[in-house]
């Protein structure tokens, strides 16, 4: 089966056709509801890099401050999951032949692959090594923030 298969059968499923047919009020929750996924995910994720770039929050240790804010990380993603399947299945064809979301996808690939890695990593330890620390950050940064930036610019393809 083609992507392109896989996708249409996605988007002509039982469900995928009963979200397509409910009210645009549904999509514009689902949208909202993306939003703050995605705030919920960068906010922890941008707290902790300034504390890996060395500024401030010391009054925390690293560790204690990673696994508090991870709740939030991780409710994030999963509320971008949920609301993301119900943009994505109604329209999967469309998202198909869009570039923009494939890189967005790569990019989630890539981030969660350093977000559960090296980033999980670094932020376990009490002192890393500054230069490492400051270089996760910014991949994890980059790597999360251009999963937001494709996700606005997906519409504009």
């Amino acid at each position: 089966m083609t992507s392109l298969e896989l996708f249409n059968a996605i988007q002509n499923s039982g469900f995928g056709v009963f979200i397509g047919k409910q009210d645009r009020m549904l999509w514009a929750v689902a949208q909202i509801a993306h939003i703050a996924g995605i705030i919920l995910v960068l906010a922890p994720i941008v707290l902790i890099s300034l504390r890996l770039f060395g500024f401030g929050l010391y009054q925390q240790p690293l560790p204690k401050l990673a696994h508090e804010s991870s709740k939030l990380i991780w409710l994030g993603f999963g509320l971008l999951v949920v609301s993301g399947l119900l943009i994505f299945i109604p329209a999967a064809l469309h998202y198909h032949s869009n570039p923009v979301f494939w890189i967005k996808l790569y990019l989630i690939l890539a981030a969660l692959f350093i977000q559960v890695t090296l980033y999980r990593w670094i932020t376990k330890q009490e002192k890393p090594n500054p230069w490492l620390a400051r270089s996760i950050a910014i991949v994890t940064l980059t790597l999360w923030f251009g999963v937001a930036f494709a996700g606005r610019f997906i519409g504009f393809v």
